[in-house]
């Protein structure tokens, strides 16, 4: 049983933790968990040493032991633990990198806007994160220690990603409510566990229905349960985002969903499967009427606009359309979200219906400027 390889692995693993502490500690500001992640790696690094240092001892003693061969094998598998550590290491890296490079860019004001409106996200949703903005490809929250043990079972550190876009970054703040909406659920996988039982209970129910109904023929009924096992999370962030943006979201939410196939199933179930456009608006103006009774008339002409262009496309809309588009699933969102996550809607309700200028609040300045941006009745 040679250790070479592995000492030469070793030596090449302990070289890329050196050079990715130096880049961590650069950016300690940004990453105030950079220690304990570099702490982590390096207890990893040490546990290397000792299972060596067991597992030689055990060697010169009887090579061809029982005792010598589980050694080797726990001395390689803590390599591959080492190796794993420094991958997802790595890759908070690139963010970093690419954070620090954009900061001397002209997208830094956007990076700037970004980090304050995550901040006032992190206090509305009652989500205690690290976040690195960094501009990309759109948008998208990437979790970046979720192997780490050693930062919690959760995770703490989160990429929030941007496109390039010239566009004001008011018109997009509110999606950015909606990424805050992963690092949520993050929080409440009780919440997701319901869920799953809602949609066994549809799919044990339909399957005494008709063999008419679409979700209850055999070859659907599989597709059926993926489909909302992934649809919810995605349609809990939209609810996460209403929360925390109010009526601006449902607006910033339209223009982003225009110009797809809004009734568009993924039917291949190794991609992903995000619900369709026309279902997270429905959701989402479901939750409108519900929440902001007050403040529907604010989002009418949008709201026009999008039944509108539905109608104008429903031409593409599949015939099992209405069998995924289940109204007990959805109502389990509509009703159960908004209730068990921590939000600051009602105080943001009253500011908008006031016309608080935004200067004027400290906790929800950003967001009041959002809907002050989207909305004609807010006073400027």
């Amino acid at each position: 049983m040679p250790t070479e390889l592995a000492e030469a692995q070793v030596e090449f693993l302990e070289g890329k933790f050196d050079a990715a502490r130096t880049v961590v500690e650069r950016s300690g500001s940004v990453l105030p968990e950079g220690e304990t992640i570099l702490q982590a790696v390096e207890n990893g690094i040490d546990q290397v040493h000792q299972n060596r240092r067991l597992y030689e001892t055990a060697r010169d003693q009887a090579p061809n032991s029982e005792t010598s061969l589980d050694l080797y094998e726990q001395y390689l598998s803590s390599i591959i633990d080492l190796a794993s550590d420094l991958h997802v290491l790595e890759k908070q890296l690139v963010y970093l990198d690419l954070y620090d490079y954009q900061r001397a860019s002209p997208v830094d004001d956007q990076l700037e806007h970004t980090q304050n409106i995550s901040e006032e996200l992190k206090n509305a949703l009652d989500v205690d994160v690290t976040t690195i903005p960094v501009v990309w490809d759109g948008f998208a929250i990437d979790p970046l220690d979720y192997r780490i043990e050693a930062t919690g079972e959760r995770n703490y550190i989160y990429a929030v990603i941007l496109p390039r876009t010239r566009s004001d970054p008011l018109r997009y703040s509110p999606l950015i409510g909606h990424e805050f909406g992963h690092a949520v659920l993050d929080r409440h996988e009780d919440l997701e566990t319901e869920f799953y039982g809602e949609i066994l209970n549809v799919r044990n129910r339909t399957r005494s229905e008709s063999s008419r109904n679409a979700v209850s023929r055999s070859e659907e009924e599989g597709h059926f349960v993926q489909c909302w096992e992934e649809w919810f999370e995605e349609l809990f962030c939209d609810t996460c985002g209403l929360l925390a943006f109010g009526p601006s979201y449902l607006t910033a939410l339209v223009w982003h969903l225009f110009g797809s196939n809004p009734y568009y199933i993924e039917r291949d179930p190794n991609k992903d499967m995000h619900p369709p456009a026309a279902l997270r608006y429905k959701l989402v103006t479901e939750l409108t009427e519900k929440l902001l009774p007050n403040l529907s008339d604010s989002v009418r002409d949008y709201r026009v606009e999008f039944d509108s262009y539905l109608e104008d496309v429903e031409r593409v809309r599949p015939s099992d359309y209405a069998a995924y588009d289940y109204d007990e699933l959805r109502q389990f969102v509509l009703h159960e979200v908004p209730n068990r996550v921590t939000h600051d809607l009602d105080g943001l309700v009253e500011d908008i219906q006031k016309g608080t200028p935004p200067e004027d609040s400290s906790d929800r300045a950003h967001r009041l400027a959002t809907n002050q941006y989207w909305l004609d009745s807010y006073p400027s």
